[in-house]
Parts: structure tokens; C-alpha cells; sequence
């Protein structure tokens, strides 16, 4: 938990917080890649990801979230949403075959990546073999959220056969293909009773399994998952980016996230999603990869576990729609991956560093900071959140100070000014 006290200085320091030590050193050593299996490849999409594997091992990535890899449901009140689950068994033909995915997960595991799988335990597709077969395990009475998701019918949770059956499946995978763990899917609609025992089950064949939930309901934490939603946050950063919001917000919805985290669980933190980038391109939040590489530097710095969605990596600014195939070009070398492969390189060698003190603070309306400091070291996090040159003064303290810059490895002399280019972010460590 944070240790909050309020300080001022000519800096406009906002908090100084020190940090807690997190349980499994999940804060430390999870960098999360959700995968968009409709991105890669329209036919084979298995083989395409594990072809990446290598690549996002070198980017720093260690866990693989996969998005659903069942069949979807196809009766005529399908919308083709991979979250309307045919079948829980099954694979979607078109990204490969179980041997398929037994080979990416062991080529992941190769490269010290654990693999998650998505999980939608809330609701199937109305032509999913149960709904025949057990009508009984469906809830009778539409819910709201049902009435609008009409393409998916709700379980019902106070059916023992239910639970029984749904963690039977996951246990298939886990078995079956060597899964590592789950993002669970509407985390909110099975109670918390089933996920418990989930996690433990899961924990019995998979000790480290790592279990994100999606929610901010921090109840969560108490049926044993690792991590949890940030939306408060990414709300706030896209904020910031856009000019509707200011870094005190921010810092207030990261307080008020960490303020119901208990000590060992952790915030996933991001910039987008498959569902962010869905309803709003990320050019309209943060104008280029410059601004978005910008603002996944603040996220990844400031608290949590950060997590990349594919796309993001190689500086797609476009609307996804992830009910669609629309394959990119992983291949090719860019200019944003080797940006983010330099950052990630940084935010793994500091790690000792981001358990020391944290102070946070703005040099200016646009240009927030973060410092952490240890017994021996300081480090300063310096971002540009606009999309024009800003000068700066750096806070007293690191003036006249002989700094590595640690994205170029450089050795400077911190002056009293000096000026960012748009979006530029610095990472100095003395």
C-alpha cells in the first residue's frame, strides 16, 4: 500500500509515497503483451504469433495474453464477437490446431514467457451445446447488461454443474496446451465464491499462474487474483494527452486505485486496449506514436504492471475492430518497437530502484516527473506530455549533477533548463 505525505516545493511536487514491497514480485517482473490473434494472420495465426515470440522476448515482454481462441458463436444473433464463446474445448480453426498452440506455448515458455489464455466465463453464444443441453444452467431473467449484449445468454452461477463444468474447461487448457494462467472476462458476474476456487484449483497444478481479472472491484483481490483493471487511470492519462485533463488528476486516480490494492496484488496499467482502441483511435488521444510512447513511459514509471496491445508496439494510430481480421506487418522493422524495446530494457534494470522512494512532481503544466531514490541512486522520469517543444527547469536537487542518461547511455551534467521536443521523454539515473 502507499504511504502518502503531501509536500511543495518550486518543483509543484504533488505526493511522496514510499513503496511497499509487492508479494511475488509481480509489480517487478510482469510486462504484459495482449495479443489480437486477427492481427497476425487470417489463416494460421498460431504459427504467426510464435514466429514473434522471439521479438517480444527481446522487447522485454514475459507474458503473453492470448484473446479468445474458441469458436464464436454464428446463429443469426451472433455479431461475431470473439467473447461469444461456441465452444469452451474447441479452437477457432483458422488460428491453428491444439498441436499449434501446445508449440507456441512451448516456444513462449522457451523465451521465459508465461502464456494467459482469456476467459469468458459470464456468458456463451446462444447456439453453444449447453443451452440445448442444460437450460437449467442459463439465468431465466435477462439482466440489463443482457439486454444489451444480445448475442450472449447469461450462466447461472447458482448451479453447481456450472461452476463444476466452467473450471473443468479451464483446467483443460491448462493441462491440455501448459496455460499459465487467465484474464477473466467480466470478473464481476461469476461470484466470487467460483473464482476462489478457481484460483485455488489452478494454483494446485500451476503454483506462479498469474489471474488478471478484468474489474476495478478491488473484492476481487480477495478471491485470489493478481491484478486488476486500471480504467480510473487510463482514463486520467488519456486525459492528460489529449489536454482535457491535468497530471493531478492522474496522480489522484493512481492514489485512489493503490488505495484499495492490497500489498502483493498489483493495477494492470495501459494506454489502450482492444476495447479503448475499438471506440476511439489512439491519434485522436495522443496525436502520434511520439505521444503514445510518451504516455506509456509515465504509465510504466509511475505504479503497476504495464501491458501492450498488439498494435501499439509497431505505432498504430487506426480504430481496431476486433471482431475483424486486420492483419499488419509484424515483420518489418520500427522505429516505435526499438523505442519501446530501449524503454522496457530501462524499466526492467531499474526495478530496485522503483522499490526505493517515490516522489512525483511537473516541471511545468505539461512536463510531469518521477523520481525514485534508494540507499545509492536516483532516478528522474521526465515527460513531455505535449505536442510542442517545452523549457524546462529541472528541480533544484539534480542540478550540477554528473547523470547517465539511461535510454543512450550517455553521461551528462544536468543543467538548471533544459528543452524537451514534443513528446520527448529522459530517464536520468545519478
Amino acid at each position: 500500500m502507499y504511504h502518502k505525505n503531501s509536500i511543495n516545493n518550486e518543483n509543484n511536487v504533488y505526493y511522496q509515497i514510499a513503496l511497499c514491497a509487492c508479494g511475488p514480485d509481480v509489480g517487478v517482473r510482469v510486462v504484459i503483451y495482449e495479443c489480437n490473434e486477427r492481427l497476425f494472420a487470417e489463416q494460421n495465426a498460431f504459427a504467426a504469433i510464435e514466429a514473434y515470440i522471439p521479438t517480444l522476448s527481446e522487447m522485454g515482454v514475459n507474458v503473453l495474453w492470448l484473446m479468445p481462441i474458441h469458436p464464436r458463436g454464428t446463429d443469426d444473433k451472433a455479431i461475431g464477437s470473439p467473447y461469444c464463446v461456441k465452444d469452451y474445448r474447441a479452437i477457432d480453426p483458422a488460428f491453428g490446431t491444439l498441436a499449434d498452440l501446445q508449440r507456441l506455448v512451448s516456444t513462449a515458455h522457451s523465451h521465459g514467457m508465461q502464456v494467459m489464455l482469456d476467459w469468458i466465463a459470464n456468458h456463451t453464444s446462444w447456439d453453444n451445446a449447453w443451452v440445448t443441453a442444460h437450460p437449467d444452467w442459463y439465468q431465466a431473467a435477462r439482466t440489463a447488461d443482457e439486454q444489451f449484449w444480445t448475442d450472449v445468454t447469461f450462466l447461472n452461477y447458482d448451479v453447481p454443474a456450472v461452476c463444476d463444468t466452467m473450471l473443468a474447461c479451464m483446467l483443460y487448457w491448462i493441462n491440455e496446451a501448459d496455460i499459465d494462467g487467465f484474464r477473466c472476462d467480466y470478473a464481476d458476474g461469476p461470484p466470487t465464491t467460483f473464482w476462489n476456487n478457481v484460483i485455488t484449483s489452478v494454483r494446485a497444478i500451476k503454483p506462479d499462474a498469474l489471474m488478471l481479472a478484468e474489474t476495478s472491484d478491488a473484492k476481487l483481490y480477495d478471491a485470489g487474483f493478481d491484478l486488476l483493471y486500471s480504467w480510473s487511470y487510463l482514463y486520467a492519462v488519456e486525459g492528460v494527452y489529449s489536454g482535457s485533463g491535468t497530471f493531478g488528476s492522474l496522480l489522484s486516480a493512481n492514489t485512489s486505485e493503490y488505495n484499495s490494492t492490497p500489498e502483493g496484488k498489483e493495477r494492470m496499467r495501459y494506454v489502450t486496449t482492444h476495447d479503448e482502441s475499438a471506440q476511439r483511435s489512439p491519434v485522436s488521444v495522443y496525436r502520434s506514436p511520439e505521444g503514445e510512447l510518451s504516455a506509456f513511459c509515465l504509465t510504466a514509471f509511475l505504479a503497476g504492471v504495464p501491458m501492450i496491445y498488439s498494435s501499439q508496439e509497431i505505432g498504430n494510430m487506426n480504430t481496431i475492430n476486433f471482431f475483424n481480421y486486420n492483419v499488419m506487418d509484424f515483420a518489418s522493422e520500427n522505429a516505435t518497437r526499438t523505442a519501446m524495446k530501449t524503454l522496457l530494457k530501462v524499466y526492467r534494470e531499474t526495478a530496485h530502484l522503483r522499490g526505493g522512494t517515490r516522489v512525483t512532481g511537473s516541471l511545468n503544466a505539461k512536463v510531469p516527473y518521477v523520481e525514485y531514490t534508494d540507499e545509492s541512486e536516483t532516478m528522474i522520469v521526465i515527460c513531455n506530455t505535449a505536442n510542442a517543444e517545452q523549457e524546462v527547469r529541472l528541480p533544484m536537487k539534480h542540478q550540477g549533477h554528473t547523470a547517465t542518461n539511461l535510454l543512450s547511455g550517455e553521461s551528462v551534467q544536468l543543467a538548471i533548463t533544459t528543452t524537451l521536443a514534443p513528446y520527448e521523454y529522459r530517464i536520468y539515473k545519478h
